[in-house]
């Protein structure tokens, strides 16, 4: 069965059609030159049975562009742009049993189905049937992929248990996963990378339109970024946003920090919230802005001679410790923050 790093009830991804036949384990990942590792590989052959393996290799003549459209169960995914018009899948299939007979019969039953439809791929994981015995439910079973696409091609990654990383793809990019980490890199017409537990991140992701970050267990990492909007999600898992270039972002999380580290666009609207975190924005550049920051039980500071605001009776306010709303130089930019039991800060970099 899956080890899931998450509770039932925040399983709200959805990751699409998949096939439900038996969920396997997600291996773990540990350096193999680690004393843990060995003790790690030993227990779980003394559980499962040794490590089963088949490589399989396949490749499929597409044109310029081409698409992937990849579902797994268990295991990680792999995707790098090249300039070959072809796509190419390696799948290394893994299955562990306490009887090595079984184990090699499940490893020939678990498939690595691939469809051609013009010049798309679509890949998918079928499972072996399990007759529902003690023994058929200690089995493990997963699905490595590495996959190399042409670098204009359109990818889309489901999975449920395992990694799932993109890079140098300029088609369109998606990719899902419930329980592992999400990566792109390069990608400038990323649409969508999230998981649940696991982290996010996106880096050198240069010229995408409007771009989603989201998980539930985990951060969310981008650098690098040059997008016209970015929305950042999690809850309880922080944000850390560092040398990016956008006009409109969103960056919310219930329990986790939220940093900035960037310049302002002007004309540009940056809305940060965290329920019991700290936010922590330190500007590159000297581009005004209109301020509302605020925070129920902890403080706010800012380092940029904010001319406050009036309150509705028209009095000039005079506590600053736990709201600032004014404006700096020309105010052409909408900067609010906001957090219930957190600091805000507002610094120069």
């Amino acid at each position: 069965m899956i080890q899931r790093r998450f509770p039932l009830s925040v399983l709200i991804l959805v990751i699409g059609a998949v096939p439900s036949q038996g969920a396997m384990t997600h291996g773990l990942t540990i350096p193999d030159d680690t004393p843990r590792a060995a003790w790690l590989e030993r227990y779980t052959e003394a559980r499962q049975g040794p490590e089963q393996t088949d490589r399989v290799v396949q490749t499929v003549r597409v044109g310029a562009g081409g698409a992937l459209d990849l579902s797994n169960i268990s295991g990680d995914v792999r995707v790098t742009g090249t300039n070959a018009s072809e796509i190419t899948i390696e799948a290394v299939k893994r299955v562990r049993h306490k009887d090595a007979d079984e184990a090699r019969r499940l490893l020939q039953q678990l498939r690595v189905d691939i469809t051609t439809v013009g010049d798309r791929v679509e890949v998918r994981t079928s499972y072996p049937r399990r007759s529902g015995s003690s023994g058929e439910r200690n089995i493990s079973a997963r699905v490595d992929y590495t996959v190399s696409v042409p670098i204009r091609a359109a990818v889309t990654i489901k999975t449920i248990s395992g990694d799932a990383a993109v890079t140098r793809v300029d088609g369109e990019v998606r990719a899902e996963t419930v329980s592992g980490d999400v990566s792109v890199t390069g990608t400038p017409n990323v649409t969508s990378a999230r998981t649940v537990s696991g982290d996010v991140t996106a880096r050198d992701v240069v010229g995408t339109a409007n771009l989603s970050l989201g998980t539930v267990s985990g951060t969310v990492f981008a650098s690098g970024l040059q997008a016209r909007s970015l929305e950042c999600g999690s809850v309880s898992g922080d944000i850390r946003l560092s040398g990016i270039q956008v006009d409109r972002l969103l960056a919310k999380s219930v329990s986790g920090d939220i940093e900035f580290g960037a310049a302002l666009a002007r004309g540009g609207r940056y809305d940060f919230g965290s329920h019991s975190g700290d936010i922590r924005i330190a500007l590159t550049s000297e581009a005004g802005f209109e301020l509302d920051a605020s925070t129920f039980s902890g403080s706010v500071r800012s380092d940029f001679p904010v001319t406050l605001r009036a309150d509705g009776g028209g009095r000039q306010r005079t506590d600053t410790t736990r709201t600032i709303r004014g404006s700096f130089g020309d105010a052409s930019a909408l900067l609010s923050l906001k957090t219930f039991s957190g600091t805000v800060v507002i610094s120069r970099n």
